[in-house]
């Protein structure tokens, strides 16, 4: 192995490094965040989320304490036949979170290791006193994961296969 396959190499495992210190806090939407409420209609939610373009959302009770999530994929499984159907019903129950201390890479994994494949995480706050889950206090979606994975991980990768081609091409002609 090559000086420059080498360098590279400790280059790319030293950025996931860095990734693995990058916080949700760093990443996450707080704030206005888009909710919903268990007394709401599957309807009136599945037209807020068309409205919204979004694909999920945080279900909390009147403190703002998350009690559940609800899905474009669950409500379609309503929408045309159970469209009064309370979100309540329907809501996942115990969907996964993070917290704004977790890091990113804990989160990305939570977002695909769960069954049914989130392209968005709740953050919450696990102090909260009379938790359910959690107080929200943002969201944090896997493109903007994606996206750091791409800009430190997966372009200093293509390089390295890249040498690393180069330099296997250069040993076979040699043989």
């Amino acid at each position: 192995m090559s000086k420059l396959l080498k360098l590279h190499l400790v280059r790319t495992l030293n950025k996931y490094k860095e990734l693995q210190n990058v916080r949700v806090r760093d990443v996450m939407i707080s704030g206005d965040v888009i909710t919903t409420t268990p007394e709401k209609m599957v309807g009136e939610v599945f037209n807020e989320m068309i409205k919204y373009n979004i694909s999920g959302m945080p279900v909390v009770d009147e403190r703002g304490v998350m009690i559940g999530f609800i899905t474009l994929r669950e409500i379609k499984k309503y929408i045309a036949t159970h469209p009064y159907l309370n979100v309540g019903e329907v809501m996942l129950k115990n969907p996964p979170y993070t917290t704004a201390d977790e890091d990113i890479i804990t989160a990305f994994e939570k977002m695909i290791e769960y069954d049914k494949k989130l392209d968005q995480l709740p953050v919450i706050n696990t102090k909260y006193p009379e938790k359910i889950l959690g107080k929200l206090e943002g969201i944090i979606f896997m493109e903007d994961i994606v996206k750091l994975l791409y800009e430190n991980v997966i372009k200093e990768l293509k390089t390295l296969t890249s040498l690393y081609n180069t330099e296997n091409n250069k040993i076979c002609k040699n043989i």
